[in-house]
């Protein structure tokens, strides 16, 4: 993986971890205030990462019809 795509994947994971323990916490109504703003920042922090990667070419063999979902079987 080169050096951008490796942050990106970094950030995609801290996101999905952060966003697992916020459902968590909301269902409890134990989610405060500045770990949502916390949140949001994460998540535009996020957002203008995979916006500014969009365009990058994809490596040797990555699959072309798109992006891989949980459906699709193995990548």
């Amino acid at each position: 993986m080169s050096q951008p795509h490796t942050q990106l994947a970094v950030l995609l994971r801290r996101c999905q971890w952060m966003l697992d323990e916020a459902a968590h916490r909301l269902g409890g109504n134990q989610l405060p205030a500045t770990d949502r703003r916390t949140l949001a920042d994460a998540l535009d922090e996020l957002a203008a990462a995979l916006r500014e990667y969009r365009d990058e070419p994809a490596e040797a063999g990555a699959d072309e019809d798109g992006p891989h979902t949980a459906g699709d079987g193995p990548a």
